[in-house]
């Protein structure tokens, strides 16, 4: 999921159109893979700080 840039709602990365505004997303392949990577890294954060919770 990606924020668009015009409306600033979360629509898929593979899609070419938001989903909500309808607008044309132009993210160049280096967006795209920093974003993927932020989104990677943010639920991996996640999923370690609920593994850590359950040790406890």
């Amino acid at each position: 999921m990606i924020r668009c840039k015009t409306c600033s709602k979360m629509t898929e990365l593979q899609l070419h159109r938001c989903t909500h505004c309808g607008v044309i997303l132009s993210y160049s392949v280096a967006e795209k893979f920093d974003m993927l990577a932020e989104s990677v890294e943010n639920a991996l954060k996640k999923e370690l700080e609920q593994r850590r919770k359950q040790k406890h």
